[in-house]
């Protein structure tokens, strides 16, 4: 077994607020996190590649994303979200600077509607780009989701980010389209999901559930830097080694998984 990850799924990067202005209907003030910082990280967990996500305080301004890729010495890919008005072409240049998919973000204010990426699912097909989806799962039919004609392979964040202190239950869907090899899901952030302390027992549960549904369909994600939080997360390397405890055998067949998703980009 492997001494870190393959692949950190979801992290982000911020970079000089002069060079990368924010959002102005951004709904939070982010920390500093530059490329270099986020190197470090994935050194410290021994965590070969990374999966640089567009985080909403850049709204539909890639520029960030793609400079932290460009200068990543070929250890990050990138999820990004694109302006509505996009034409083919302009995602053909995302594609070529290391692009393999994009994100709606249901939660955060200013980030794409699912509506508003159905005009680029045939273009996506084409180029193996996959629908990454931030969701409240415990209020959306994540299997009825998976199945709309013509929609490219899901990914879903943070275990489904149902309300905090959620049990499996809340989750039933996103398990039930795990299990049946729709969907993958990142096993990320659980003090996003959880009320109780370090090593979160309540969101441990959802990723048991989620782990026994299908261990090939779940990927490890830190969510490095913990955009939001007024108080520091449980360590990164604490809760890989505590995941991967939990996985069990089910982790080389998480490594996998992230590789076959991401591995040829």
């Amino acid at each position: 077994m492997s001494d870190g990850p393959a692949w950190d799924t979801h992290v982000h990067v911020i970079g000089e607020s002069g060079r990368f202005p924010l959002s102005p209907a951004r709904g939070y003030e982010p920390p500093d996190a530059p490329l270099e910082a986020l190197l470090a990280h994935l050194d410290a967990i021994g965590a070969g590649r990374a999966v640089l996500v567009q985080p909403s305080v850049y709204g539909f301004d890639n520029a960030c994303l793609i400079d932290a890729i460009a200068r990543s010495d070929g250890r990050c890919t990138g999820i990004c979200v694109p302006d509505p008005g996009s034409e083919p072409r302009d995602l053909a240049r995302l594609h070529a600077a290391g692009v393999r998919g994009l994100r709606c973000n249901l939660v955060n204010p200013g980030g794409l509607q699912l509506s508003q990426t159905e005009g680029w699912w045939p273009w996506m097909a084409d180029h193996g780009w996959h629908l990454q989806v931030q969701i409240d799962a415990s209020r959306l039919d994540v299997g009825a989701l998976a199945a709309r004609p013509g929609i490219p392979p899901l990914v879903v964040d943070h275990m489904g980010y149902p309300p905090r202190g959620s049990g499996p239950g809340a989750i039933a869907s996103l398990v039930e389209a795990v299990a049946d090899g729709l969907v993958h899901v990142k096993l990320s952030a659980p003090y996003r999901l959880s009320t109780q302390r370090p090593p979160y027992p309540d969101a441990t549960l959802l990723a048991r559930a989620l782990l026994a549904a299908g261990a090939d369909r779940c990927l490890f994600a830190s969510d490095w830097p913990h955009t939001e939080l007024s108080a520091p997360p449980m360590g990164d390397a604490d809760w890989l080694h505590h995941l991967r405890a939990v996985a069990g055998p089910g982790w080389e067949r998480m490594q996998r998984a992230a590789e076959a998703l991401y591995g040829g980009a």
